[in-house]
């Protein structure tokens, strides 16, 4: 038996009401595995990417009605480094472990410790050194149209898909450090710098720049 419209509105108002709801306008900025581009620098980053080790968790992905999307973001917050949500009324936690197996997230040299990658200062030391054309003081001075080609891209693709933002805005400090870990060849611990975005994006989901049609990005979620 078919549900009605009016019932699926009641259901899904049931689970989150239409003032506490944001507007996703996007999810999921997926990378095709067999993506192909007539730029030659962006084919090159497209090629490199492939071989690092968070490259799957630009393709994973699962398909959820919008209101589940709705009402993971209405309810989420962090607890003890873990985000404990609702899904169809039920809470559910999920920590940095389970994140790692849900984006297929590997540690790039088997058996091998992380590499700790720098903080600000050495960061932005690290990005001036890409060929930033402006002045950099603080993370947020960072504008990703300002470096050279390929950076450009590389850091463009990381804000995109992390962030949903345009390539222009600045970057955040642990997507700064995943290009340091790629240009260096480090075996950084990817799945928790991708984590520690994941983690800032839910603290801060309530701030006005986030009420006002961000584009609420979900690694591995897409509204149907």
């Amino acid at each position: 038996m078919e549900i009605s419209i009016a019932d699926q509105i009641a259901l899904d108002d049931a689970l989150v009401a239409p003032a506490d709801r944001l507007k996703i306008g996007k999810c999921n900025l997926r990378l095709s595995s067999d993506v192909t581009s007539k730029e030659a620098t962006l084919q090159v980053v497209y090629d490199v990417l492939k071989l690092t080790p968070f490259y799957k968790a630009f393709q994973v992905t699962a398909d959820a009605p919008e209101i589940y999307m709705q009402e993971f973001w209405a309810s989420a917050y962090v607890h003890n480094r873990s985000v404990r949500f609702k899904m169809n009324n039920k809470k559910h936690i999920i920590g940095l472990e389970q994140f790692r197996d849900i984006l297929q997230i590997c540690p790039k040299v088997g058996n091998k410790k992380f590499v700790e990658p720098p903080l600000e200062k050495e960061i932005l030391a690290f990005l001036a050194s890409l060929g930033h054309s402006g002045d950099i003081r603080k993370i947020t001075d960072v504008n990703v149209n300002k470096l050279h080609q390929p950076w450009r891209s590389f850091a463009a693709i990381i804000n995109k898909c992390l962030s949903g933002k345009p390539s222009y805005d600045s970057l955040r400090l642990s997507q700064a450090q995943i290009l340091w870990g790629m240009y260096n060849k480090k075996n950084v611990d990817y799945a928790y710098l991708l984590w520690e975005d994941f983690i800032f994006q839910i603290e801060n989901k309530n701030t006005k720049k986030y009420k006002e049609g961000h584009a609420m990005v979900l690694p591995l979620v897409s509204p149907s």
